[in-house]
């Protein structure tokens, strides 16, 4: 799988600010409804972009926990919100799988971008189920690994490399089966939302630009991919932006659920 160290996660950071990656941002925050004096989760909290953002909707007497199995991530997402207001976010460092707070603990819990690299996705949800209250209300998002595309020349470099990154995690698929999952923890269902990403943009503030050089080191290290063919991968996306042919695509399945 891939590594979760600290040029990654600020790679990830970067592509968070992305137009789409804001956008969605926007439409997950409106979803979970959190309000001030609330106490929110993020499993899975990476860099902690999404719990800075959180902080001031639970503000004043609210709080927002940031846990990740990371300890680089922990670290970062410290670092990123010191000097925050006595009331931003605090990081810890958990696992999922066994999350050290008490039953009912939350009112909101959120875990986007996380459950396709779980060894037991069922028992971490399971988990934020436990810790959430009576009217606890979850957003859990996950992409489909096998949706994400580039528009390439080289249809055979594309797909193999492709295929490398939708193997990065322990289940590219898992996004197609949440529901069940979701159901089997116990979770009602409020809302289902399926979000397509489309940059025509290979310019590097756009979110392809971004993860396509960050899964360097994977691609190289852990998929074996030659160096020579990720080169030749990445010039074929600038040619295909110069000419105006390029595009990058995801889907990701989001929702909105009730303990």
């Amino acid at each position: 799988m891939i590594a979760f160290d600290e040029p990654f996660l600020l790679a990830l950071e970067a592509q968070r600010r992305s137009a789409h990656a804001r956008a969605k941002q926007e439409r997950y925050l409106a979803l979970l409804q959190a309000q001030p004096g609330q106490r929110v989760l993020d499993l899975g909290c990476g860099g902690g972009d999404l719990c800075r953002a959180l902080a001031p909707l639970v503000a004043p007497g609210g709080r927002v926990i940031g846990v990740d199995s990371a300890p680089e991530a922990v670290a970062l997402a410290r670092r990123l919100a010191d000097g925050a207001a006595p009331d931003g976010p605090t990081f810890e460092r958990a696992d999922g799988h066994q999350l050290p707070f008490a039953d009912g603990a939350f009112d909101r819990a959120v875990c986007i971008s996380v459950l396709a690299f779980c060894e037991d996705p069922g028992r971490v949800l399971a988990e934020l189920r436990r810790t959430l209250g009576a009217d606890g209300r979850l957003l859990v998002a996950q992409s489909d690994e096998d949706t994400r595309v580039y528009n390439g020349h080289d249809r055979e470099l594309g797909r193999r490399i492709m295929r490398a990154i939708a193997d990065r995690g322990r289940d590219p698929w898992l996004a197609r089966r949440l529901v069940q999952l979701l159901t089997t923890a116990g979770f009602r269902s409020v809302e289902e939302l399926v979000l397509t990403d489309v940059e025509r943009r290979f310019t590097p503030d756009a979110g392809g630009h971004i993860v396509a050089h960050a899964w360097r080191k994977y691609l190289l290290e852990v998929a074996g991919i030659p160096e020579q063919d990720y080169v030749r991968w990445l010039a074929d996306l600038e040619a295909c932006a110069q000419e105006g042919t390029y595009c990058y695509s995801v889907t990701t399945y989001a929702y909105v659920v009730e303990r």
